[in-house]
Order: C-alpha cells, then sequence, then structure tokens
C-alpha cells in the first residue's frame, strides 16, 4: 500500500490575489513540521491535488471543479462560502477566513486522508491466485466517505469472493439495505448527517438485518467508544489504520470464509 506524503498538495478555485497570498503564506510556516506539510498547487498540476478550496460563488470555478469532482480519487473539497452548507458532513471556510480556521480545516482533513492511506498497516495477502470461479459470491456492503478506503476494502474483500457495494452515507446504505442482502456490513463511525453508530441501531431494528455481521470502521479507539459500538450491536470493532491480520480474522469469523492465496 501507498504511504501517505508528509506534503498534502492545495488547488485554490476562485480566490482573490490576496486569499491566495494568505494561502502561500499558511503553506510556507508548515514546512518545519514533522508530521505535514502543505504546498500550493498549480493549475498546470490539477491531477495532484489532495485538497481543493473552492469558492462556489465564482461560476468558472464551480465548473473546474466540476471536472475533477466526477474523477477517481478526486481531491477532498473545502467549501468558501458566507453561510454553511446543508450538508453538515462537507468541509467548509466562512468567508473571511484566517490562517488559524484554515489550518485547522486543512489538518482535519490530512490527517483523514493520512488514515486512508494506511489503512492497512501489514502487507495485504497475495493476489496472484485467482478466486475458485464456481464458487458463490457473498455481497458485502461498505460504507465510508473516503474513496480511498472503500477502494482499498472492495479490494480486500475480492481476494474472498466478496463483492463489495459502496454507501458514502448512512442514509444511502439504509437505502441500499431495504434493496438488497448483504453477508456483511463494514460501516465507519464517522459519516456525512447520520452517524455509524446510528445505522447501526436501524440495522440491529430491522428483521431483515438483524442478523447480519456489522464491522465498525473508526479512528477512535478507547474503551468508550468500543463499549458504545457493542451496545449499538455491532459484531466486530476495528481501528483504523486497521491491521490486516484484524480485517482477515473479522472476515473468516463472521462469513466462514479463508483467504485466496
Amino acid at each position: 500500500m501507498s504511504k501517505a506524503p508528509k506534503s498534502w498538495t492545495i488547488g485554490a478555485l476562485g480566490l482573490s490575489d490576496g486569499e491566495t497570498k494568505l494561502l502561500l503564506s499558511m503553506a510556507s510556516l508548515t514546512r518545519s513540521r514533522a508530521d505535514c506539510s502543505y504546498v500550493i498547487g498549480t493549475q498546470a498540476n490539477m491531477a495532484d491535488w489532495h485538497i481543493i478550496i473552492l469558492n462556489v460563488d465564482d461560476g468558472d470555478a464551480v465548473v473546474q471543479w466540476r471536472t475533477l469532482a466526477v474523477k477517481p480519487n478526486p481531491p477532498v473539497s473545502i467549501l468558501y462560502t458566507s453561510e454553511p452548507p446543508n450538508d453538515p458532513g462537507q468541509h467548509f471556510l466562512l468567508r473571511p477566513f484566517g490562517p488559524a480556521k484554515l489550518l485547522t480545516v486543512l489538518d482535519g482533513i490530512s490527517r483523514k486522508l493520512a488514515e486512508s492511506a494506511h489503512l492497512w498497516e501489514t502487507p495485504a495477502l497475495s493476489r496472484t491466485a485467482a478466486v475458485a470461479s464456481d464458487a458463490p459470491a457473498l455481497r458485502a456492503l461498505v460504507v465510508d466517505d473516503s474513496p480511498t478506503v472503500c477502494k482499498q476494502l472492495d479490494l480486500e474483500l475480492r481476494n474472498f469472493n466478496v463483492l463489495a457495494d459502496i454507501a458514502e452515507t448512512g442514509e444511502r446504505a439504509l437505502e441500499l439495505l431495504s434493496q438488497h442482502q448483504y453477508d456483511i456490513i463494514f460501516l465507519d463511525v464517522v459519516l456525512p448527517g447520520t452517524d455509524g453508530y446510528q445505522i447501526c441501531k436501524e440495522i440491529r431494528k430491522t428483521p431483515k438485518t438483524r442478523q447480519t455481521p456489522v464491522i465498525m470502521l473508526t479512528s477512535k479507539s478507547s474503551p468508550f467508544d468500543r463499549v458504545r459500538g457493542s451496545l449499538v450491536g455491532c459484531s466486530a470493532y476495528l481501528t483504523k489504520p486497521v491491521d490486516y491480520t484484524e480485517f482477515r480474522g473479522a472476515v473468516e469469523k463472521h462469513l466462514g470464509l479463508e483467504a485466496k492465496t
């Protein structure tokens, strides 16, 4: 798995000259930091951007942003706006922004990006061996708002001959659960809108999904969080970055499967 970069590239769409200078100044102050720093990308290297700050009142900037948002693994978006967006999970900056607020938002995003990049602390099993084509494929639901995490979980589950559907919000997860039957559910705790604990409660209330294994994924690791996960009925509780041995053990335990090596 690729390692999280020490430096995250930020792109700005629709910012004024003064705002761009403030962004450059903030980035320069992070160069000596040991954990992570920021560099400002250019229009020529938009494909390398990790994070975008978008002025939602600039029509041309919004058009550019939409072309990037539909690509695989798009940059994380920060809306630069006069009012908070309706989506409670959306990152945003209220104008005018200051360096302290900007750095707080960026550091929160970069930590989550780093968790996604290091989802697996140990090497994954070899995928060179094909899964038996005549084995019936099981079905999993992965609920996480990180495209990187979803992609990595999908790849690992395929090694067990398990096909995955993806939901970026709890509301979308409940919609899919009402339409399909799943053999296992991977559920992130922190989601846009309704959190994973509440979604797990809803899963356990529904006769169709009451017995479905629910593996909760979170960056939290305190005993309280684990107790809370148990109280809402989760089957297992894996802390990100997830150790692959623990992931494999959870799949083998709850689905009775072994990975093809």
